[in-house]
C-alpha cells in the first residue's frame, strides 16, 4: 500500500470480524489477529461470536497490546436471546457491541434461502443446534408490530453502559422500529447491520432514511469478496448515504477469506480506486469506527 493511504489508516477500527475460538472453523485467532493489526498500524476490531460472548477472551488477550481486541456479544438462542443479564454481564467484562439476534432470527430463521457465492460458514452447524429440542424458537422483536418487552430490557442495558448496537440480521420494517426504540431510550449509535444482504430486505432507499434517522450504515468486505454485493452497488450505497454515515467492515475470519485485517486493506484500496480522498477514506474506517465505539479519538 502507498505509504500515504498507509498513514490515513493509521488507528483503524474492524468493528466487525470473526475470529476463533468458534464453534466452525476460523482463518486466525484473536491473539494472531491482534498481531496483525499492530502490525498494520490499526488500532483494533470487535471480535463477534454468534453464539456467545467474546468479551472476557478479547480483555484478556489486549492487555499490554497495542491494538486492541474489542468484546461483544450477538443476542441469539446460545445466550438467551434477548436476555438483558446476558449483555449486562458481557459490559461489565468490557464488551463495546450489542448485536440483536443474527442466525437465530426471524427472518434468518423462517425465510432462509440460497444466496449468490458460498454459503456462510456457520450455516450448517446452526441448523444442527436449531433442531436440537429445547433450542428454541427464531427470535421475534416485533410481536403485532410492537416492540417485545424484552428488548426494552435490553436498550436500557445498552443505554447504562454506553454501548454499540448493531441490528443484526433484522429485516427493514424491524430494523426501523429498532431505531425508533433506540431514540426513545436515549441510545444515538446505531449500526445497522450488512442491510445489503438479499434476505433483509432492506433497500437502498430505506438504507439513506435509516442514516437520515442517525444510524451507521454497514458495509462488508465478506459480502463483497463472495460475490453477493457487486463492488460498485456497495460504492453506491455508500455516496447516497454519505461518508458520515458509512461504517466498512471486514466480516472476515472465514478460512476462505484470508486475514482478518485485510478487510480494511480491501476496502481503503476500493475506495482510493473509486477515487475517494485520503481524508474521505480515513474518515469512514478510522473516524467513524472510533467514533461508533465512543472512544477518545
Amino acid at each position: 500500500m502507498l505509504d500515504e493511504l498507509r498513514e490515513a489508516l493509521s488507528g483503524a477500527i474492524d468493528l466487525h470480524t470473526h475470529p476463533a475460538p468458534d464453534i466452525v472453523p476460523r482463518s486466525q485467532t484473536i491473539p494472531e489477529a491482534i498481531e496483525d493489526f499492530t502490525a498494520a498500524g490499526f488500532a483494533g476490531f470487535v471480535a463477534k461470536s454468534h453464539v456467545a460472548s467474546t468479551a472476557a477472551l478479547c480483555s484478556a488477550h489486549s492487555a499490554g497490546a497495542s491494538a486492541r481486541a474489542f468484546g461483544a456479544i450477538a443476542l441469539n438462542r446460545p445466550v438467551g436471546g434477548l436476555n438483558p443479564g446476558a449483555v449486562e454481564v458481557a459490559a461489565l467484562l468490557g464488551a463495546r457491541v450489542v448485536w440483536l439476534p443474527t442466525v437465530d432470527s426471524r427472518r434468518q430463521r423462517e425465510h432462509a434461502a440460497p444466496t449468490a457465492g458460498p454459503a456462510p460458514v456457520w450455516e450448517g452447524t446452526q441448523a444442527r443446534l436449531s433442531r436440537r429440542r429445547g433450542y428454541g424458537a427464531p427470535i421475534a422483536v416485533l410481536e403485532d408490530g410492537a416492540l417485545v418487552p424484552a428488548l426494552h430490557d435490553v436498550l436500557d442495558v445498552v443505554k447504562d453502559h454506553d454501548l454499540l448496537l448493531a441490528t443484526g440480521h433484522l429485516d427493514c420494517d424491524e430494523v426501523f422500529a429498532v431505531l425508533a426504540a433506540a431514540r426513545e431510550h436515549g441510545i444515538n449509535r446505531v449500526m445497522v447491520t450488512h442491510p445489503d444482504l438479499p434476505r433483509q430486505r432492506i433497500t437502498l432507499d430505506a438504507q439513506v432514511e435509516m442514516a437520515r434517522r442517525g444510524a451507521w450504515i454497514e458495509r462488508t468486505m465478506a459480502s463483497v469478496l463472495e460475490g453477493k454485493l457487486p463492488p460498485d452497488h456497495a460504492l453506491e450505497g455508500i455516496r447516497a448515504c454519505g461518508t458520515g454515515s458509512t461504517l466498512l467492515t471486514g466480516d472476515l475470519g472465514q478460512p476462505h477469506n484470508g486475514p482478518i485485517a485485510d478487510g480494511i486493506r480491501h476496502w481503503a484500496v476500493l475506495l482510493q480506486r473509486a477515487g475517494f480522498t485520503l481524508g474521505q477514506i480515513r474518515r469512514i474506517l478510522v473516524t467513524n469506527p472510533t467514533e461508533a465505539l465512543h472512544l477518545p479519538a
